[in-house]
């Protein structure tokens, strides 16, 4: 009796945790690559003309902004725009 209900349950539980780790491991793999590491900025003046490069920050929106040392408290970090002023928000990798 102990023999046959290890024959059917093995397979089943072997099957499933086959399934459960494909799914996990695909799951990784779907992380966002788009995720760009590039550098953070502090404004050294309000108009961002004048940068002081701090931290690595992302330009993906995470929801938490990018701050100097990723502590809350700390100073918001940009990115440069198209003509060189630090105005571009960046975000926390």
């Amino acid at each position: 009796m102990k023999t046959n209900f290890m024959k059917q349950v093995v397979p089943v539980a072997v099957f499933a945790l086959a399934v459960a780790s494909a799914f996990t491991t695909h799951a990784m793999n779907e992380r966002p690559k788009t995720l760009t590491i590039v550098p953070g900025f502090v404004k050294l003046n309000p108009d961002g003309n004048e940068c002081e490069e701090q931290d690595q920050c992302s330009t993906v929106n995470t929801g938490i902004v990018c701050t100097v040392g990723y502590v809350p408290t700390g100073a918001q970090l940009y990115n440069k725009n198209s003509v060189g002023q630090c105005t571009v928000p960046l975000f926390r990798p």
